[in-house]
């Protein structure tokens, strides 16, 4: 941890390249007009019980958490994953850290939060959902979205990525067939678990079902463990290219120089790192195009937006691919993400909604700036101030398993 905490976040400030926020909106929302604070805040409980099998673990449910915050007439929204297989678990006293916000201006209350998570008081999962429900305000108050007022230029669809994480041939089968009734099968996504059998299994199964119109990735969520060099660990990489798959994502635990060189080993089965790229304001100087074809950034694990838009920029300045990658959203955190994949010129962007998993989020909706096309894209619909999120709120609350107002 850094010991001097203004000079570690003044430094942060002059890593980024450009003016983040245009001046007008930082003179605006500094004051201290109380209209212009921190006044409410909110939280929502939704129980996912669709289990998710990963290489690591299994989910057999999962617990998301809507926010709302209220300043004036203007209200952020804002997800994350707080936590896994326990329905009952104490959500109020999870958000409680977002307490600390009630009466700061806004801009005053986004550079707490950075310095919480850049100084380490905070971790990752807790900043964005904060940062990300306030940057949504300050475009509402000031009439502006948000991916405008941060510079970001990119306005054509981006493809939506279907994301299998089944064990078991018959039942990705099962979630293929969702994901083609859906429309969504130009970028599809499996996890593998680290057994060749099993993930080859699954790569020829998937790869036979959509045909060859469908990029195949991967995600072994670093599951590759018993290999003794890279050359033992490029043949597991061969036999998934043979069997089909097109791109893979921490294969295994890599140091940099072994990204580099296991790309070198695997020919055309492009590697996407994601572990390395946490998070964002480390990573960007760490970041070398050579580890692999794309690059993920993972929502939950960033922790602040300025530097996963610098980031970002960096990618795709030094031609790589990126990925906006997912935390197995179903609400409010999707059009944020998917505005910035918009926005940054994203390869795909896999945080999409999941009806299928939780469809109380699209029966709340009244109006939201994204959705997907009947061609799989990801497309700005109406740019609307901030993320352009307006929820019905009396049917949220029915709907929820739980809501508590914090202040």
């Amino acid at each position: 941890m850094y010991h001097n905490r203004r000079a570690f976040i003044n430094l942060m400030g002059s890593l980024v390249p450009g003016v983040f926020l245009k001046a007008p909106v930082n003179g605006l929302l500094s004051g201290q007009d109380p209209l212009l604070s921190v006044e409410g805040i909110t939280v929502y409980l939704v129980n996912v019980d669709k289990p998710r099998n990963f290489s690591h673990s299994t989910w057999n449910n999962r617990q998301h958490l809507f926010f709302q915050v209220q300043v004036g007439q203007h209200k952020g929204w804002s997800e994350v994953l707080a936590n896994k297989n326990d329905p009952g678990f104490d959500f109020v006293k999870w958000a409680e850290y977002l307490k600390a916000l009630k009466g700061m201006p806004v801009m005053k209350a986004i550079d707490y939060c950075r310095e919480q998570v850049l100084t380490g008081e905070w971790d990752h999962r807790k900043a964005e959902p904060a940062l990300m429900a306030l940057y949504d305000i300050m475009g509402k108050a000031v009439n502006k979205p948000t991916i405008e007022i941060w510079g970001l230029s990119g306005r054509n669809p981006v493809p939506a990525a279907f994301c299998i994480l089944e064990n078991e041939v018959d039942q990705a089968l099962a979630q293929a067939a969702i994901a083609r009734e859906q429309g969504l099968t130009h970028f599809v996504k499996l996890k593998l678990f680290g057994i060749p059998d099993t993930d080859q299994s699954l790569v020829t199964a998937l790869r036979k079902y959509f045909g060859h119109e469908t990029f195949l990735m991967a995600d072994a969520n670093r599951g590759y463990k018993n290999w003794k060099d890279l050359d033992e660990l490029s043949l597991h990489m061969h036999a998934l290219r043979k069997a089909g798959l097109n791109a893979i994502e921490d294969p295994a635990d890599l140091s940099k120089e072994q990204w580099i060189e296991l790309q070198k080993k695997i020919g055309d089965l492009a590697l996407i790192p994601d572990y390395p790229m946490r998070p964002a304001f480390i990573s960007i100087d760490q970041f070398d195009p050579a580890m692999g074809t794309y690059f993920n950034i993972h929502p939950d694990t960033m922790g602040t937006f300025r530097e996963v838009i610098a980031l970002g920029k960096k990618i795709r300045e030094d031609q790589r691919g990126l990925m906006i990658g997912d935390s197995s959203f179903i609400g409010p955190a999707c059009t944020c993400w998917q505005q910035l994949a918009i926005g940054l010129g994203a390869s795909w962007v896999e945080a999409i909604e999941k009806p299928q998993e939780s469809d109380i989020f699209q029966q709340c909706v009244q109006r939201s700036t994204t959705a997907i096309n009947k061609k799989g894209l990801v497309e700005i619909k109406v740019l609307n101030p901030g993320f352009g999120l307006v929820m019905d709120e009396e049917k949220l609350r029915s709907k929820a398993d739980r809501f508590a107002k914090l202040v």
